[in-house]
């Protein structure tokens, strides 16, 4: 009997696991750095995209001799003034990061003991599966409901906690696989 993959193949699986891990090291070794490169990439990003929509809607109302619609104008408005007052108020922003760190870990731990929960319906699954995305979601909750810690610590919390996440994902695929053969 073949057991499956939940959410996504072993490919997948394996390069998520391995993206997490580095990203989680990256974070855990240079947090202040990772950080603010982390704003500093979200502000280039909605420059960018504001920009570029900008360029795309001009030049499309060009072809046409039709107006640029209001959505798109407000679109570009959105994107643009975003990333200036990101680019502009970065310590801002990285106050904001310790929420946005929350949540992705509260959604990454839910959605793994989930992916847990129903492949052990299929395969049997031993409790200790279940310890590091138990962690990562208290990490999560830790994250998202600790405003007055330091943005480094949070970071390096983030960072831990999502290169537990990488090894567990490479663990439950190399686990999977041992099944599966």
């Amino acid at each position: 009997m073949e057991y499956g993959y939940y959410v996504t193949g072993r490919t997948t699986s394996t390069l998520r696991g391995v993206a997490a891990l580095l990203m989680g090291l990256c974070l855990l070794i240079w947090p202040g750095f990772t950080a603010g490169l982390i704003v500093k990439l979200i502000a280039g990003f909605l420059l960018t995209i504001g920009f570029i929509t900008l360029f795309t809607a001009l030049a499309a109302a060009s072809r046409s001799s039709s107006p640029v619609p209001v959505i798109v104008v407000l679109n570009v408005v959105v994107y643009l003034v975003f990333g200036l007052l990101v680019f502009l108020f970065p310590n801002f922003f990285l106050g904001l990061i310790a929420f946005l760190f929350g949540a992705v870990l509260l959604v990454a731990g839910i959605s793994q003991i989930i992916g847990l929960y129903l492949g052990g319906r299929v395969a049997n699954l031993s409790g200790g599966m279940y310890v590091v995305p138990v962690a990562i979601t208290v990490c999560g909750i830790a994250l998202f409901f600790s405003p007055r810690a330091s943005t480094e610590m949070l970071t390096m919390i983030f960072g831990a906690a999502t290169a537990l996440y990488g090894i567990s994902e490479l663990v439950a695929v190399w686990k999977l696989r041992k099944l599966n053969k």
